[in-house]
């Protein structure tokens, strides 16, 4: 069986440089601006590129964080020194919980040594 590992992110969007909350029709909203937050479009869906780093666990008991990073266009057109300046978002921590195991406990049968002590 394989082993399964469960993981929580929580991610901060409105850490992203360019969004707001606004209200629109009665609704609390959040827009995040495609371009100007480096995000990518593609079949009518819009991604956001980011890096998930593990490490050892902290004093806050996180595993690692995710960070966004830039598409790989974008980054080979500005180059790695200009990509560097800017300064993109931390989103959020990981936290890794133990897995729920589902395996079987086999009882353990004890036996009496002599029938004959029962009180019934």
């Amino acid at each position: 069986m394989a082993k399964i590992q469960s993981y929580a992110l929580s991610v901060s969007l409105t850490k992203l440089q360019h969004g707001f909350i606004t209200t629109k029709k009665g609704a609390k909203c959040l827009v995040i601006p495609i371009e100007e937050n480096y995000l990518t479009e593609k079949d009518g869906a819009v991604y956001m590129q980011t890096d998930l780093v593990v490490m050892e666990k902290d004093d806050n008991d996180n595993h690692g964080f995710q960070v966004q990073k830039l598409p790989s266009e974008i980054y080979k057109s500005l180059g790695s020194e200009k990509a560097k300046e800017i300064k993109l978002p931390y989103l959020g921590s990981l936290k890794i919980f133990a897995p729920k195991t589902t395996d079987a406990v086999e009882a353990t049968i004890i036996e009496a040594e002599d029938e004959d002590n029962l009180p019934f």
